[in-house]
């Protein structure tokens, strides 16, 4: 099939480079603006190649988006899908992922990053220039008076608990693992990713997202939780799951997180430069990494529970085609 088939920016320090892969392109016109809609015909034109990569040097205080153009028409829009921060870990875009129906997922809207409580003034200045209208903070709230977020003036908060109703009691009783092995950490994160995905109050948490994403006045929106993995990894899934992105895609998504891992202190009550015993360190740095098997668990259990994806997503989250269809109007592009 002649188009094309992908295409990525990575950063080397102040240079981005785009590089694509496809079929009888001839010569690419590479474009470039902030805005992650923009058209050739309002942006600048970087330059022509018939190559298949080019670089252009950009301060990381700017966003920006490329459009390819091909010369047989074919068109593609790409950006730095982990995004540079001073201190926001894990800061990504769910921007650019191929569907089902061969869409893709629209740029700049869909974030997800770990906890928002040490950001800089840099980092504020950064989210502010993006536009940032949401943040949807899924950690309990024992995680959240110990870290509160520092919050943007303009942006609005939204504390989703998947581990706590509203009555403050434990969806999960945590304090049933003992965390004191790297199997117990893999056992307590597996058994996390099914409860994410069968549990009503969880299945309400993220009918609740997905709601939020509904309403163009609440986007662009970051999901958040301590680390940005484990319940982001399954909003995220959600998401994309309702925009028909291939489970492949999103697992490939969910293991970037081991690519952009929370220090060991943030998971070991914020107290840094504790030696702890080699063991219980082995443990704390399996919680800040993402196995392919804890979102296979999730996968596992909406397969189980709902009969698949549809399912879930029709009778576990309590979605109706419109809302399906109207996710997919806001969220995904062809090109």
């Amino acid at each position: 099939m002649e188009g094309f088939q992908q295409a990525a920016v990575q950063r080397q320090q102040e240079d981005l480079c785009i590089t694509w892969e496809g079929d009888n392109l001839g010569t690419v016109a590479i474009y470039m603006d902030e805005d992650p809609d923009f058209q050739e015909s309002s942006a600048s034109l970087l330059g022509k190649t018939a190559e298949k990569q080019y670089t252009v040097a950009v301060s990381a205080e700017k966003r920006p988006y490329f459009l390819l153009v091909a010369e047989n028409g074919a068109r593609i829009r790409t950006a730095e899908r982990v995004i540079p921060m001073d201190s926001l870990v894990n800061f990504r875009d769910l921007g650019g992922y191929l569907t089902e129906d061969g869409r893709r997922t629209r740029w700049g809207r869909l974030l997800r990053s770990a906890a928002h409580d040490g950001i800089t003034d840099r980092d504020v200045a950064f989210l502010q220039h993006i536009g940032l209208k949401t943040v949807v903070d899924y950690r309990s709230g024992f995680e959240e008076n110990e870290h509160p977020d520092r919050e943007i003036a303009g942006v609005s908060y939204q504390h989703l608990r998947p581990f706590e109703e509203s009555n403050a009691t434990n969806v999960l009783d945590l304090a049933q693992f003992q965390r004191k092995t790297v199997e117990d950490a893999i056992h307590m994160l597996t058994t996390i990713n099914r409860t994410l995905g069968n549990h009503p109050h969880c299945n309400e948490i993220y009918r609740e997202v997905v709601q939020i994403a509904l309403d163009p006045a609440q986007v662009p929106m970051v999901q958040h939780c301590t680390a940005g993995k484990d319940r982001v990894g399954v909003g995220s899934a959600t998401l994309l799951l309702a925009l028909g992105v291939p489970r492949e895609t999103i697992m490939a998504d969910y293991l970037l997180s081991n690519e952009n891992r929370l220090s060991t202190d943030k998971l070991n009550m914020g107290q840094t430069n504790v030696q702890l015993p080699p063991e219980q360190l082995k443990m704390f740095e399996a919680l800040t990494k993402v196995h392919e098997e804890y979102l296979a668990a999730f996968f596992d259990e909406i397969d189980k529970a709902w009969d698949g994806t549809e399912g879930y997503l029709k009778k576990g989250l309590g979605l109706t085609d419109g809302d399906l269809d109207r996710m997919k109007e806001l969220y995904l592009e062809q090109m």
